[in-house]
Parts: structure tokens; C-alpha cells; sequence
């Protein structure tokens, strides 16, 4: 299991072998110097389709020889998505990344059933993974981007892409908490129910591959000094590897307070599709980018 995202990345670059990424809307500033990091480290090749006159000033202008990366001329953004999409259904590239297009362009190609890149029953959802310092550990956080108000069902499939993921970063059975204010059950707060369906439902074996447990506040699920003041007796209590958050608004925002709060390393992956997707916020620093990019070769 990896401690931080250099362990994560060293691992990468010895095992993983280079991937190839489609990038839909490449001319990008913040987006190009993250693939021109991503190559220095070895961990990722990219197709950049987009505008390549602007392409080609900006890798210049980051000290790049344009000649030496693959490009494909297409200045319209939802033709760009379709371009990198029909590039991963033909298994040209092994992940998608979203340059300067609008998320919803972007989704748009990737859900259209002619490429068939979403199966008809998957769910796509995103996963954001942070350092955790306190205890040398990574922490993957779920839905922070793309599912608004899940229901039950899907919060079941949100948990198991987070869990495959887990998986992937050394967790075997990782420790999923369903976050809510409080950690008792309370029917004005419908979460609280759904996280104690969750508990119930992997006690039973519904829900396989992980311990879940919950409802849990935040506190109680990172702390395990916090979790005995409670007298919270748990497996998952203090020590959660997955953060199954109750919704979009309570993720996103936890999300953004770990790097401008906590000033936190993240990375984050969009993970349901058959190939990762690599979705960063243009606020992101150029390094929590590469992290997206680590996480999707991963």
C-alpha cells in the first residue's frame, strides 16, 4: 500500500509500462504542461487533438519540439471529444483526458452508445485520492464531481468503483465510511439511512470486497482518538480508506478544502467507463494534475 503519491508514482514508472492518453480540446495551457510533466516521468504518452497551431506555440512555449508529439487538427470542441473518444473505443489509447472544452461537451462523446465506451448498466463516477501525512497514508474520497444527489443503488456502485481503485493502490480490503453529519441514525437526514443500508447490506455480503460501516461523522471516520470519545466499536472507525460521501455539494467541497484549506496533495480519477477518464479542475496545480494522469495509468 502507498503511503504518498511518490511511492505511487515510482511504482508506475518501474511496473505499469507507458499509456497512451487522447487529450479532446488540447490547446491548453495548464493541461499541456501537465502532459509535458507526465512524459518526463515516464508514466504517460498523449494524442492531442485540438487546435495545433495553438498547441504548437504553447509546447514551444514550455520548451518543447512540437515534431515530437502526436497531433490531430480539430478546432471544434464536441468533434475533438468525438475524435478522442472514437480513439479509445478503437483501443488507440488507453485513457481520455478533457482539455478547454466544457465538462458537458466532453461527457456528451463519451456517453454516446455508438463508441460504447460506458456499458448500458455501468455507473461513472469520480474518485479524488489525497495524502493523508497524519498517518503516511493515501485516502480516496467519492463522488466529489459527476453524481449530484445519488440514491441508494447508486451509491452501491459509486462505493465499488472507489473499492476497485482501493485495490489498485494496495488497499486488499479497503475500509469504506458513509460520511454524515452525525453517527446515529436520524429519518430527517435521509443519508443516515442509506449509510446504515450500506453497513447492513455488506455485513450481509451484498456489498463484497470491503468493509463498510456507517453512519459516520468525518471525525469519526479519520479519528480514532474521536471514534473511542464516542464509544463508536468499529473495524472502519478512525481508520476509513474510502470517504463514500453523501453527496456532490458535500464532496466538492471537502474536495477544494484539502488543497486550499489543508494545502493537501491530491489527484483525482473518473473511473465506471471502460477506460479512465482524466477530468482536473483548471484550478488544479500542475502537480495535482500529474496525480489525475498517475491514477488513471494506474
Amino acid at each position: 500500500m502507498y503511503g504518498n503519491f511518490d511511492e505511487m508514482m515510482n511504482a508506475i514508472r518501474k511496473n505499469a509500462g507507458k499509456k497512451v492518453v487522447a487529450v479532446a480540446a488540447a490547446h491548453d495551457h495548464e493541461v499541456l504542461e501537465c502532459a509535458v510533466e507526465a512524459r518526463k516521468e515516464q508514466i504517460a504518452d498523449f494524442i492531442l487533438i485540438g487546435n495545433t497551431e495553438k498547441i504548437k506555440n504553447i509546447l514551444l512555449s514550455l520548451g518543447e519540439a512540437p515534431h515530437m508529439w502526436s497531433m490531430i487538427e480539430e478546432s471544434n470542441d464536441a468533434k475533438a471529444a468525438e475524435k478522442a473518444v472514437a480513439l479509445a473505443s478503437e483501443k488507440k489509447v488507453d485513457a481520455l483526458m478533457k482539455g478547454l472544452l466544457h465538462t458537458s461537451v466532453f461527457l456528451r462523446a463519451l456517453f454516446n452508445k455508438e463508441y460504447g465506451l460506458v456499458p448500458p448498466k455501468a455507473l461513472v463516477s469520480q474518485v479524488t485520492v489525497t495524502e493523508y501525512p497524519n498517518q503516511n497514508r493515501l485516502v480516496l474520497i467519492t463522488d466529489c464531481a459527476v453524481n449530484v444527489n445519488p440514491t441508494y443503488a447508486e451509491k452501491i456502485q459509486i462505493l465499488n468503483n472507489a473499492v476497485s481503485l482501493a485495490r489498485r493502490l494496495g488497499m486488499e480490503c479497503p475500509k469504506a465510511a458513509c460520511i454524515t453529519p452525525v453517527e446515529v441514525i436520524n429519518e430527517k437526514m435521509p443519508e443516515t439511512i442509506d449509510a446504515a443500508m450500506l453497513s447492513k447490506a455488506n455485513d450481509r455480503g451484498q456489498i463484497k470486497g470491503c468493509l463498510v460501516d456507517g453512519p459516520l461523522a468525518l471525525d469519526n471516520a479519520l479519528s480514532v482518538e474521536a471514534a473511542r470519545a464516542k464509544s463508536i466499536e468499529s473495524p472502519v472507525a478512525g481508520q476509513a480508506d474510502i470517504l463514500l460521501m453523501p453527496n456532490l455539494c458535500t464532496g466538492n467541497a471537502l474536495d477544494k478544502s484539502l488543497r486550499y484549506f489543508a494545502g493537501l496533495k491530491t489527484g483525482s480519477a473518473v473511473i465506471g467507463a471502460s477506460v479512465p477518464i482524466i477530468m482536473t479542475s483548471r484550478s488544479d496545480s500542475a502537480r495535482n494534475k500529474l496525480h489525475a494522469v498517475a491514477l488513471s495509468v494506474l
